[in-house]
């Protein structure tokens, strides 16, 4: 086949990264509905969506060998299939059970998407010299975005068992006719050693850098909180039902693309760990206090309780934008591992600390309450500036 031109083969990228975050977040607004069919409590809800967790470490244990194995094109149709219909499951079922195994092959495909197509964007990077994966990562964040929006809209117009799966199965389809666009230029087996994870370099010589691991999982917890219970928060606590309790998901989400995109225009200025100082101060202190005041002072008006919510998830995602990536970047400084490695024992670690933090959340608001639950990853955004200093050399 003919190879692609870069212009073409990077709007090909950019379409599959929108439509990653476009159809795996196409659920999350709705998950009150999810919650109330499996007639769970908020700790046994939380619980059972942490097990996506298990899946994930799976792939990112195996996938990247896989995907040298064998190329990135047969490892995306067969993530994007497990994809596609285990989230039909994951809306439809009314079984614990098979949500329990259903979510752990969600998760297990979610990573096994991400490493293919991030693969493939470092490949287009080292091919053409340009940088492109914040970009792409922001394009992922603004189909998760959109279809936070759209999801607002569908709630008391069309059926969960409606939307998702005729969303997931549309989604699946133009994602194959663009994998088979970008046929020409997607990775073969064996073509590229620099791209793996394989399992002897992740357990050979594993090294937990303690610094990194624990302030990157301290600045994106409260991103994974915001995904898991943020409209949960707003129907529950506040008593917003309609649509509009995705709102502070969709601000929060909104800033922390803006913050993505344009943090850059301030590193010539200011060094990033200040930078990172100042906005984990931001945002933790502006998620903690628009929740203090929400459930004191506004309680008994729901109105003004929703506005203080929404500014305050619009700080926090502006504050909390930009600080993952920077760890990640500084765990691949101080790290002699190769990159590949590096994400591998970076990720892991990410995995099992998320996986526990998300158990103490859930059942922290089942003891208490979700306004409860949810000051643990604010107070987690305070502790990020005593990390920062690992941002030095980045």
């Amino acid at each position: 086949m003919k190879p692609l031109a870069a212009k073409q083969e990077l709007n090909y990228l950019r379409a599959l990264f929108f439509l990653f975050g476009f159809g795996i977040m196409s659920w999350v607004p709705r998950f009150p509905e999810v919650k109330a069919a499996l007639h769970l409590t908020n700790g046994s809800f939380g619980s059972l969506i942490s097990t996506g967790a298990l899946g994930s470490l799976i792939s990112l244990l195996t996938v990247g060998h896989v995907v040298h194995k064998i190329g990135v094109q047969r490892v995306l149709h067969v993530a994007a299939l497990f994809l596609m219909s285990t989230l039909i499951i994951l809306s439809n079922t009314h079984s614990a059970v098979v949500f329990f195994f259903a979510n752990i092959f969600f998760g297990a495909a979610i990573s096994a998407f991400h490493i293919s197509i991030n693969a493939q964007g470092f490949n287009f990077q080292d091919r053409t010299g340009k940088f492109v994966i914040t970009q792409l990562s922001g394009l992922w964040s603004a189909g998760a975005l959109i279809t936070a929006f759209f999801a607002g809209f569908m709630v008391n117009r069309v059926p969960l068992y409606i939307h998702i799966p005729v969303l997931v199965i549309s989604v699946f389809l133009i994602k194959l006719i663009i994998i088979q666009k970008l046929k020409p230029q997607l990775i073969t087996a064996n073509i590229d050693s620099n791209i793996e994870y394989r399992i002897r370099d992740l357990l050979k010589g594993f090294s937990f850098d303690r610094m990194i691991s624990f302030g990157l999982i301290c600045a994106i917890f409260l991103e994974f909180a915001i995904s898991d219970w943020a409209t949960i928060y707003t129907k529950e606590e506040i008593g917003i039902y309609s649509g509009l309790n995705t709102l502070p998901f969709v601000l929060f989400t909104t800033l922390m693309i803006f913050g993505r995109f344009t943090v850059h225009y301030l590193l010539p200025h200011f060094s990033l760990e200040n930078l990172a100082r100042n906005a984990s101060l931001l945002a933790g202190i502006s998620f903690l206090t628009s929740l203090t005041l929400a459930r004191t002072i506004f309680s008994g008006n729901k109105t003004l309780a929703f506005l203080v919510i929404c500014i305050g998830f619009t700080l926090a995602g502006l504050g909390s934008s930009f600080l993952g990536p920077s760890f990640m970047a500084a765990a691949n400084t101080r790290s002699s591992h190769p990159a590949s490695v590096v994400i591998g024992h970076v990720g892991v670690a990410n995995i099992v600390l998320s996986f526990i933090l998300k158990w103490i959340l859930a059942w922290t608001a089942q003891a208490t309450s979700l306004t409860i639950g949810l000051l643990i990853p604010g107070f987690l955004l305070l502790t990020v500036p005593f990390f920062a200093k690992t941002l030095k050399r980045v």
